[in-house]
């Protein structure tokens, strides 16, 4: 439980901080970020606040403050840098994940409150990168946990990599249903489909893990990305089924370390593999790429 009298201490922390830039013709605007704005906080919670000044700034971009007592974490922005972050941001940034819960203190330019506002529509491609990422970083860890159970015999590493595979169904289900991700995203997807979490999450720490439970939940993991496929890949499906092949497919997605994985299609029996002679830098030497086509 909250300590009331330790939101009232932020709270006139947070009034005082305001008051002093509120006037200051050169602040644009003042965001609320953190706990204080969107959770409970604690005697270790600092206030966090975000600042947008015009150009004229030559500051710091942040300073560590002391307002009754309190730790305050001010950040300061120039607009058109605010504004470039805005239009580049994504929602695997932990600034948009902040912003997404931030409280909106005042705001004295119409443009960069519109701005704001447009950066959290979620629509319906931005529905289907993400899920398609979510999806290509749960089959990676699939992969990881399944050879290290099945080939090395390895548990404790198998273990290790469940929690991620987790994670990459929980963003799945959270583009799904259009939500900005949070920091405790598989916390998040649980309130959306409970019980995919309970076979492959909650049973690592509510059970006694045994082999047979490691088999269990890999076999779960696997049915689960399996009766997803068609759903998340289907921008994919279409283009093979008109064009025959992904020869020229393109998806332009965000920056993502693992991309979208095509092979899981093969892996599942919707897609089929060839190969097709190419050249690299001009070489003599004749390579082959993968290529894709629907298993008809």
């Amino acid at each position: 439980m909250e300590n009331k009298e330790l939101r009232e201490q932020f709270k006139k922390a947070l009034d005082s901080t305001i008051e002093k830039f509120q006037d200051e013709k050169k602040c644009l605007a003042g965001f609320l970020i953190g706990s204080m704005s969107h959770d409970l906080i604690w005697e270790w919670s600092d206030l966090e606040i975000l600042l947008i000044f015009d150009e004229s700034y030559q500051g710091s971009s942040s300073y560590h403050l002391l307002e009754h007592n309190v730790h305050v974490a001010l950040n300061i922005r120039t607009i058109n840098e605010f504004k470039e972050y805005l239009a580049s941001t994504n929602v695997a940034d932990y600034w948009f994940c902040a912003l997404s819960k931030s409280t909106l203190l005042f705001c004295k330019d119409i443009t960069l409150e519109e701005d704001f506002e447009d950066i959290f529509y979620y629509g319906e491609k931005d529905r289907e990168i993400e899920m398609l990422l979510g999806f290509s970083n749960a089959v990676y860890y699939l992969n990881k946990a399944e050879k290290n159970f099945r080939v090395k015999k390895n548990s404790e590493n198998a273990i290790y990599f469940i929690p991620q595979i987790a994670e990459g169904i929980a963003w799945l289900e959270v583009a799904r249903n259009r939500s900005i991700p949070e920091r405790e995203i598989i916390a998040q997807a649980r309130k959306i489909n409970p019980d995919i979490f309970k076979r492959i999450y909650d049973l690592l720490f509510y059970e006694e893990v045994t082999a047979e439970l490691i088999d269990q939940i890999l076999k779960d993991c696997y049915q689960y990305l399996k009766e997803n496929t068609e759903e998340v890949y289907r921008p994919i499906i279409s283009y093979l089924n008109e064009h025959g092949t992904l020869k020229d497919f393109s998806l332009k997605t965000r920056e993502h370390g693992f991309g979208i994985n095509y092979n899981w299609l093969y892996r599942v029996g919707i897609a089929d593999r060839y190969i097709e002679p190419i050249k690299i830098n001009n070489q003599k030497e004749e390579f082959y790429q993968i290529g894709y086509r629907l298993n008809k």
